[in-house]
């Protein structure tokens, strides 16, 4: 598999508030987060190509966009009540959005929130 990650994904543990259609306002746990896309736990399971709408807080700025689904998994771990994972590529990258740097940067192109961006 070529790598098609064009930014750096973030390791960051932030809450996310997803709305989908008339499911507005769920809860998700950000896993990891780049320019371009999204890794989140949820106890709501969404479609792949969903739209969905975002909102989140890094350090002290509000990020708020909207993307697609582009790959859904399910999390077994029996310590995680959040047991969906949604990746979602945004619309458009966040390039004003400051993200913090942590010497455990992630790179795996097999559970990549923003394939193709």
């Amino acid at each position: 598999m070529s790598e098609r990650r064009h930014h750096t994904r973030h390791p960051i543990q932030v809450p996310v508030n997803v709305s989908a259609g008339a499911r507005r306002d769920r809860v998700g746990m950000i896993r990891d987060l780049s320019r371009s896309g999204i890794l989140f736990h949820s106890l709501s399971r969404f479609e792949l190509g969903e739209r969905l709408a975002l909102m989140f807080r890094v350090d002290r700025a509000k990020g708020s966009t909207g993307g697609q689904v582009v790959r859904v998994d399910m999390d077994d771990h029996p310590d995680n009540i959040f047991r969906f994972l949604t990746a979602v590529r945004f619309d458009a990258p966040l390039l004003d959005l400051e993200i913090p740097q942590h010497d455990t940067d992630v790179d795996h192109p097999a559970s990549v929130a923003d394939r193709g961006a």
